[in-house]
């Protein structure tokens, strides 16, 4: 039986993008330091100000950074939260991490030290550290997985759109073939049909800009990162995590063939949950980032709903 709530499009989809994030304030770059390396970072803060309004880390996909990320984040802020994306090590304008060291782990850590830097600065300015919501899209839900597995004080909760996890590449009632059969050049076809530059003209120049820098300063650790990602599995981390008491998440957009059906089913059973279904394809953060902002808003515990 298949699992998940399916979730319709509004109006708000068919509007230009601007409407979404006009009364968004824009995306601004900034720079820390994590585990003694230099990690760059976009913020913007939604109505309320710097003042106790919640907090949400976006954690963008492989190949990009948070420039991609921009109309998500400022649909999300449009909503009243405080979004930050970083841009996980060796993406973006953020560091490499050592080639022996990239790994799951390694960018977990990063990412909790990170959530845990932006919580002592609170601190140092007299304002309560919360623990914040974390969404992760595609890899970046790999990442938010681990973290919230490792580091579940720092969360209020998580979200995991499109996580590119799973063993079951597909299932039928006769069948299941495996992840492990999957051609690298299925992955990869998918991967750019579900980029096509006829629907977002506008996030589609943020992505290939992205990942054109990727390609050029960080070659090596996009190429491993890409392995780590189709061997991924997160299935024991969604259960610990559940068991833990941080409220779990999980979002899949229909038309996604990167991150199958039997993924989602698979990630759904491990968290014992029956996630959530939109409409799109693996793209769909940056491709309907009015939708995007909704759905998110709308799943996150005390949010902030305009």
């Amino acid at each position: 039986m298949l699992r998940g709530i399916r979730v319709l499009p509004d109006l708000a989809r068919l509007l230009p993008l601007r409407v979404a994030t006009e009364s968004a304030p824009p995306l601004a770059h900034k720079r820390c330091r994590v585990n003694g390396r230099m990690l760059v970072y976009g913020e913007i803060v939604g109505r309320g100000g710097d003042g106790e309004v919640p907090t949400v880390v976006l954690v963008h996909g492989w190949g990009l950074s948070h420039l991609s990320y921009k109309r998500a984040a400022q649909a999300l802020a449009a909503r009243g939260f405080r979004v930050l994306v970083p841009d996980l090590p060796g993406f973006g304008g953020s560091r490499d991490l050592p080639l022996t060291k990239v790994n799951l782990e390694s960018f977990a850590a990063s990412l909790q030290g990170f959530v845990a830097h932006i919580q002592e600065g609170q601190a140092q300015e007299g304002r309560l550290a919360m623990p914040v919501h974390v969404v992760g899209h595609s890899f970046g839900g790999n990442v938010s997985a681990r973290l919230a597995h490792n580091a579940p004080h720092l969360l209020a909760s998580v979200v995991l759109v499109d996580a590119a996890s799973g063993v079951t590449w597909s299932r039928t009632e006769g069948a299941e073939r495996l992840m492990s059969e999957r051609p690298i050049w299925d992955w990869a076809l998918h991967l750019l049909n579900e980029f096509p530059l006829s629907e977002f003209p506008t996030a589609a120049t943020a992505v290939v800009r992205d990942f054109g820098h990727n390609l050029v300063w960080h070659l090596p650790s996009l190429g491993l990162v890409a392995h780590i990602t189709r061997r991924s599995d997160i299935r024991s981390e969604l259960g610990t995590i559940t068991e833990r008491g941080v409220p779990v998440f999980l979002v899949w957009a229909e038309g996604d063939r990167v991150v199958t059906r039997a993924c989602f089913d698979d990630q759904c059973a491990a968290a014992g949950c029956s996630g959530t279904v939109v409409q799109g394809n693996h793209g769909w953060p940056l491709a309907d980032p009015t939708s995007f902002g909704r759905v998110i808003a709308e799943l996150l515990p005390q949010h902030a709903v305009a």
